[in-house]
């Protein structure tokens, strides 16, 4: 995995956590950045000094940060840093429906991903245009075949919940 791009291809390698949640906390303009520090349990001053990397983010405030902002950006620049891909976890009230979609997905994403990786080596050389087309459809395809893991142990375990009742 190329840690020099998120998956949106929007946060590169130079980036670090305090410039990339300042940018989600400006993007997202209509959230008020006193709430925002209100229902982290903080003071905004505080909240301040982390958004300017004036002093580091108490970690366990990341992925509350990343909810109330409904952007995952920060998160997603950590696990590049660590050479992981996260995934969303499915609802736990997933169908079988669902499922069969998300199987549909996944065949659709691998086809896409695929195609993307071939017209990239289909010259010999990686271009950094390419890399930013071709890797966040990998990512996806990672991801998708993560969720979709869990999703099939979450439903093998309500079947044996069942079974044992």
């Amino acid at each position: 995995m190329n840690a020099d791009f998120e998956q949106k291809g929007r946060t590169l390698a130079g980036d670090d956590l305090a410039s990339v949640l300042s940018r989600v906390v400006e993007i997202k303009a209509e959230y008020d950045v006193r709430l925002l520090a209100q229902q982290l349990g903080t003071n905004y001053r505080s909240l301040m000094y982390w958004l300017r990397g004036e002093r580091h983010l108490p970690a366990h405030l990341l992925p509350q940060i990343c909810m109330l902002l409904n952007n995952y950006e920060a998160l997603d620049l950590l696990e590049s840093q660590a050479g992981r891909v996260a995934f969303k976890l499915p609802a736990p009230d997933t169908s079988l429906n669902k499922e069969m979609q998300a199987v549909s997905n996944l065949i659709r994403e691998v086809g896409d991903a695929l195609e993307s990786v071939a017209e990239t080596l289909a010259d010999g050389v990686v271009e950094e245009k390419e890399l930013k087309t071709t890797i966040p459809k990998l990512e996806g395809v990672i991801r998708e075949c993560a969720s979709l893991k869990y999703l099939l142990e979450e439903l093998s375990q309500r079947g044996k919940r069942k079974k044992g009742r």
